[in-house]
């Protein structure tokens, strides 16, 4: 969808006023979402898993990591360049690279990732109580590399399907689904509700 909304500032030529800092935050969001994923699986998903599950391609899923990095790395370019009023037009041109070029690497890293790794962790049988402990690591790791928590706990929530969007917030604390998101944060991630799922 954000490669279809740059298409569509290219054509104009132009990024509205209106649209700028709500497309902002959720490319911001994005790709802070994004390199902490990344970050949270090369550091402590993978290491872990490397000898339990030894046939996943992990170094060709960090090259790929390497790659998104690099794409990513043109949309925060672009970012401080609308955010500092350099050329519009350079900028929307980056925000079509990098996206344009995770596009490409996003699914079939996405489907060797939960076809050969996470879909076979429960097979494992791995005791609860190790299970909580790499969960809550790698929640502690993602958060300290995210940010802000405003922007990126409803950029997850809402870039999923309803079905999706209900088992994802039972991770989250009661009072950031019924508090925080809805009502404390709302005026600060609104303007880039547009860009998200209904």
């Amino acid at each position: 969808m954000a490669i279809q909304n740059v298409d569509e500032f290219l054509e104009k030529g132009v990024l509205e006023t209106s649209n700028r800092e709500g497309f902002l935050k959720f490319l911001q969001s994005f790709s802070s979402f994004v390199e902490g994923h990344h970050l949270v699986e090369d550091e402590k998903v993978f290491p872990y898993f490397m000898d339990k599950l030894p046939k996943v391609p992990y170094k060709g899923l960090m090259d790929q990591h390497k790659e998104i990095e690099a794409a990513l790395q043109e949309i925060n370019n672009g970012i401080t360049g609308l955010r500092t009023q350099k050329d519009e037009l350079w900028s929307l041109k980056l925000f079509k690279s990098g996206l344009g070029q995770i596009d490409e690497i996003w699914q079939p890293h996405i489907r060797i990732e939960d076809s050969q790794l996470y879909t076979l962790v429960g097979s494992l049988k791995i005791n609860s109580k190790e299970m909580i402990r790499l969960i809550n690591e790698v929640s502690e790791l993602f958060q300290e590399h995210t940010g802000p928590p405003y922007l990126i706990a409803p950029f997850i929530l809402y870039n999923l399907s309803p079905e999706d969007r209900a088992i994802q917030a039972k991770g989250f604390p009661e009072i950031v689904i019924e508090q925080l998101v809805p009502i404390d944060w709302k005026d600060k991630w609104a303007p880039m509700q547009p860009y998200l799922l209904k």
